[in-house]
């Protein structure tokens, strides 16, 4: 479990994908609960797969198995999502759209469910493969979809570009951190009465 961390299921299309992925790991891990020792993160990366994402959330979060894995994960869940292939869809506008769409969707299937949503970004170079100012991109995120917590991918020859040179990664490091800790503080004192107790 130390040496493999988070296990990314592409091109997630349904809970079936979800459900392999734990079936598999429990064979590997004969005598242990299933899906207890490998945390696995459904990438929805078309935007079919992005607005099917609350419903594949809900149906995984019907199972008590599912449920019996996320109790051993923290309560969290962490979802990736994909850029690149949303955009080959549909276009970038409709691409980001059905991301932010996707997100809010599926921050809303954690409330209702008492179920902590993290997301990890799956973005590219270029703005159509969701580059470009990530700054502007963590403060116009969803309410709810941030929350302290920023995982993404950073590509190709931004990681030359952002990180080859330490004073330069320092900074791009400082605004990444500071964007964040802006947006979860923007929704800290927002109460939602409709959630479960946690």
């Amino acid at each position: 479990r130390e040496a493999v961390g988070l296990f990314i299921i592409s091109m997630t299309q349904g809970a079936d994908d979800v459900l392999t992925a734990l079936v598999l790991d429990c064979a590997a891990h004969a005598g242990q609960p299933p899906g207890v020792a490998q945390d696995v993160a459904p990438l929805l990366e078309t935007v079919d797969d992005l607005a099917a994402g609350p419903g594949i959330m809900n149906a995984l979060l019907e199972m008590e198995v599912y449920r019996k894995h996320l109790q051993a994960c923290g309560g969290r869940q962490v979802i990736m999502v994909g850029y690149s292939d949303s955009n080959k869809d549909s276009g970038i506008v409709a691409s980001r759209w059905a991301l932010q769409e996707a997100q809010r969707n599926l921050v809303e299937v954690g409330r209702q469910r008492n179920v902590e949503i993290v997301f990890f970004h799956g973005r590219g170079g270029t703005i159509s493969r969701g580059g470009g100012n990530l700054v502007n991109g963590i403060l116009g995120a969803p309410e709810g979809s941030i929350n302290g917590y920023m995982r993404l991918t950073e590509q190709g020859e931004v990681i030359n570009q952002k990180y080859g040179v330490r004073p330069i990664a320092l900074r791009n490091l400082e605004l990444i951190t500071g964007a964040t800790l802006a947006q979860s503080m923007l929704h800290a004192g927002t109460v939602n009465t409709d959630a479960p107790d946690r």
